[in-house]
């Protein structure tokens, strides 16, 4: 809680040391309003469910943009995807500089994630790339995350 005792994060991991005089800490929280959307996904669908595009991406830099002539584009370059993920089907390629997902502007690998998770899985949506220099729109049908191995 803030200081106006408003919530703003729960506590999900702490490390603590003590000496004899002092104890120290370090706390991990996870914000309100992600901790808000998922608890509206639990409610909605017994679960979490994300949305999954299938691709690995990279913030682009000033090199990057150079080398993609993209010197005045916020986005981020595709860098590898999944053989059989929904950006493979889409049509996308490594290369692409990906700048709009479903309508909202990609400024980073982290807010193009946030994006994809939000939206649900079977919605059709449009994927705005510069590809070659070119803008290009693909439709694209977003998947489910796929579950992680716990081995």
């Amino acid at each position: 809680m803030n200081t106006l005792g408003v919530l703003v994060g729960i506590n999900t991991a702490s490390f603590q040391q003590a000496t004899s005089l002092e104890t120290y800490g370090i706390s991990f929280a996870i914000p309100y309003k992600v901790a808000l959307r998922m608890m509206n996904k639990i409610i909605a669908d017994g679960r979490v469910i994300r949305g999954y595009i299938g691709i690995d991406g990279r913030d682009i830099n000033p090199v990057m943009a150079r080398l993609l002539d993209v010197q005045h584009v916020q986005g981020i370059v595709v860098m590898g995807m999944d053989p059989n993920g929904p950006a493979h089907k889409a049509g996308l390629r490594v290369n692409d500089v990906l700048i709009a997902i479903d309508g909202k502007p990609v400024s980073g690998v982290r807010n193009a994630f946030d994006i994809v998770a939000d939206l649900r899985p079977g919605k059709e949506i449009q994927v705005k790339v510069i590809r070659n220099g070119e803008p290009l729109s693909l439709p694209l049908t977003v998947g489910e995350e796929p579950e992680q191995s716990r081995d």
